[in-house]
C-alpha cells in the first residue's frame, strides 16, 4: 500500500461518522425511501424477487460466517503470509457491525410486505458478505471472477432493500465499514511487513 493511501482511514471514518449523523437526524430518510419506492416498481417480476430473496437466504451471516471459515481454512493452506492479519479484520469487521447494531438501534423499515427482527443499521448480510468477498478477492487475481463477486455485493445490497429488510443508508454504511478496516489492515501490513 502506497503511503498516502493512509489518508484514507481517517476519510472512510468521517464518511462513516457524517452518514450516521445523518441518520440521526433523519437526513436520509428522502434518498432510503426513494431507493426502496423506486426498486420496489420491479415487484412483478418473479424472477428478480426469486434472485433477490435467494441471495439473501443463501448469504444468511451465518451462512457466510460458515463460508468464510471454509475460506479461512483455504486461506491458511495456501501459505498467504498475510493470513492471521486477514482473518482477524474480518473477525473485527463481524464484531464492530454487531456492536454498531445496538449501539445505533435503528428500527427496521416499516414497510407492508416485510416483517423483520432485530435493528436496521448496518445491515449484516451486506457486512458478512463484504467480508467473504474480500477474502475472495485475496484468493483470485481473475478479473471475470472478481466481476462477478462485485455484481453480487451490489445485488446484496439491492436485495435488502427490494426485500424491506434495510434502508439504502444501511448498506452503505456496511461498505464504507469493510473499506475502513481493509484500509487498516493494509497500513498494519505495509508498517509491519518485512
Amino acid at each position: 500500500m502506497k503511503k498516502s493511501n493512509i489518508y484514507f482511514i481517517p476519510l472512510y471514518a468521517a464518511l462513516f461518522a457524517i452518514l450516521a449523523i445523518s441518520i440521526r437526524l433523519g437526513f436520509t430518510d428522502g434518498a432510503d425511501r426513494l431507493a426502496y419506492l423506486f426498486l420496489r416498481k420491479f415487484a412483478d417480476a418473479g424472477w428478480l424477487e426469486g434472485y433477490l430473496s435467494s441471495l439473501s437466504r443463501i448469504f444468511k451471516p451465518f451462512h457466510a460466517t460458515i463460508i468464510f471459515i471454509i475460506v479461512t481454512v483455504i486461506y491458511y493452506f495456501k501459505k498467504d503470509p498475510h493470513f492471521w492479519l486477514y482473518t482477524i479484520g474480518a473477525g473485527a469487521s463481524l464484531a464492530i457491525g454487531t456492536a454498531m447494531k445496538y449501539t445505533f438501534q435503528r428500527a427496521r423499515p416499516d414497510v407492508e410486505h416485510a416483517a423483520f427482527d432485530g435493528y436496521s443499521f448496518p445491515s449484516m448480510h451486506v457486512l458478512s458478505f463484504m467480508v467473504l468477498v474480500t477474502l475472495m478477492f485475496r484468493l483470485s487475481r481473475n478479473i471475470y471472477i472478481r466481476a462477478v463477486l462485485v455484481f453480487l455485493v451490489i445485488s446484496m445490497m439491492i436485495s435488502r432493500i427490494y426485500l424491506g429488510a434495510h434502508y439504502l443508508s444501511d448498506t452503505v454504511a456496511s461498505v464504507i465499514v469493510i473499506a475502513l478496516i481493509l484500509h487498516v489492515m493494509e497500513e498494519v501490513k505495509t508498517r509491519y511487513s518485512g
